[in-house]
This record gives structure tokens, C-alpha cells and sequence, in this order.
């Protein structure tokens, strides 16, 4: 049986549901990494999980020299399509490394693309292939879900229209997960079930894993605003690392 992200990152459903991930949601992620990162001009950037393209396309037109990885192949041909862009090199990769093109003056990693395998040492071994393909001094950017909202903020189950098909998302946290079971029915034509499925590591856990490895924590985000992260009230953990030279 193959893992979930196998099959719906491979549907074009996965971009259809998510298609309110903008381009000026992007360059907010990316005005982060120029100004709080402090990633200079002209780096070597890796786009770790780059799905189609959307950062590693704004990290392109910052100046930065961007290799976009993804495992999905589907994705990285909808990035090629969609966001080309002579500074950016896309290809499909496993996330546990190794990659191409190293070494990166900086690793970026968006949307919550972290915590997807069965085992901590399985995610521990992304982190490694990060930490083994930085130069040293370079900077590590890990954009990741606040564990204590979504405790505390877990809508059960949405239902939108998305073209002619009707979405329901069903949410659940189990054994230590947050489950979503993605059900989309079209009239008169078929009915399609998938699922996502990610880790609900804390921040102190993610802390204690990428500094295990030996990164240095420069900094943790609640927002793509640059505001200080607090359990209570910030949707996002975003962790700024660097590896020493």
C-alpha cells in the first residue's frame, strides 16, 4: 500500500483544493527569509517539498539561485509549467536526501511540509540530509504548524465547492497525528477519497531535534509577519537555524 502523500500529491485535486495558497502568500514567506533569515542576495537556495513552484518561483525573483524538490512528480511538472523561471532548477527528489546541487547557503522548508512518515527517525533523517547539504554558516528555514493551536483550533469537518465537485474535510488527531480524510464527489461521475496525515511535533520537540543534529536556533516565528512565537496564539512554529561553520 503505498503512503498517502504518494497518491494525493500526485492528483491534480491537491492543487485545485489548495489553490487559495497565493503568490503574495509566497513573497510573505519569502520577505522573511531575506529580512529576518538575513539570506543574502544572490544565494543558493534549496526549496525543500517546492510542490509547483509557488516559493521557489518569488525566491527566483528575489535574485536567489533556487533548486525546487519535490517527491511528487505530477507537481514538479505543474511547476516547470507554471512557474518557470531561469533561476530555478526543479526536480523530483526524496525529502531524506541526498540532494542535487549541493551545497545550499540556505535550506527553505514551507507549508507545513514536515512529520509525514511513520517514524521520528524517518523525519529525523530529513533533517540530516538538510544539515549535511548546507554550507557552514548556512541557514535553515522550517515553516511548521503551532501543535498547541491546532489542538486547540481543530475544525472536525469543512465542506467547499470547488468546480463542479463538492469537498469535504474531515480532521481528527490520533496518536500523536492530525488526521484528514479529503472526500470529493462529483455529480454523476465519481467519488475520490484521500488522506494527509503529519506529526504533531511541538516547538520544544522540533527544537530538541534539529539542535540534536547541531544546527544553532537563531530564532522561532508564530507568523509569516515576523512576530514572536507563543503557544497559545500563534498558528505557526516557523524555526530560523543556521549550521556553524
Amino acid at each position: 500500500m503505498s503512503a498517502w502523500y504518494e497518491s494525493w500529491f500526485e492528483s491534480p485535486w491537491y492543487m485545485k483544493l489548495y489553490r487559495h495558497r497565493t503568490e503574495e502568500e509566497a513573497r510573505e514567506a519569502i520577505d522573511l527569509v531575506r529580512t529576518i533569515a538575513h539570506v543574502p542576495d544572490g544565494a543558493r537556495v534549496l526549496d525543500l517539498c517546492c510542490g509547483y513552484g509557488r516559493h521557489a518561483l518569488t525566491l527566483a525573483e528575489a535574485g536567489y539561485h533556487v533548486t525546487g524538490l519535490d517527491g511528487s512528480s505530477f507537481l514538479i511538472d505543474r511547476a516547470r509549467e507554471i512557474y518557470p523561471h531561469p533561476n530555478v532548477t526543479y526536480v523530483v527528489g526524496d525529502m531524506r536526501g541526498p540532494y542535487p546541487h549541493a551545497p545550499y547557503d540556505a535550506i527553505v522548508n514551507f507549508f507545513t511540509s514536515f512529520g509525514y512518515f511513520d517514524t521520528a527517525d524517518e523525519d529525523g533523517k530529513v533533517l540530516q540530509a538538510v544539515y549535511e547539504a548546507l554550507s557552514g554558516g548556512g541557514q535553515f528555514v522550517m515553516d511548521f504548524l503551532n501543535a498547541h493551536y491546532v489542538r486547540e483550533h481543530l475544525e472536525a469537518e469543512t465542506m467547499s465547492i470547488v468546480e463542479n465537485a463538492t469537498i469535504i474535510q474531515d480532521r481528527s488527531i490520533a496518536d500523536g497525528f492530525v488526521h484528514k480524510r479529503i472526500t470529493i464527489s462529483v455529480p454523476c461521475s465519481y467519488e475520490r477519497e484521500y488522506t494527509e496525515r503529519v506529526r504533531l511535533y511541538t516547538r520544544d520537540e522540533l527544537i530538541a531535534m534539529i539542535t540534536a543534529i547541531g544546527f544553532v536556533v537563531d530564532d522561532v516565528l508564530g507568523d509569516y509577519n515576523g512576530i514572536p512565537f507563543d503557544e497559545a496564539t500563534s498558528p505557526r512554529c516557523i524555526i530560523i537555524a543556521h549550521k556553524p561553520r
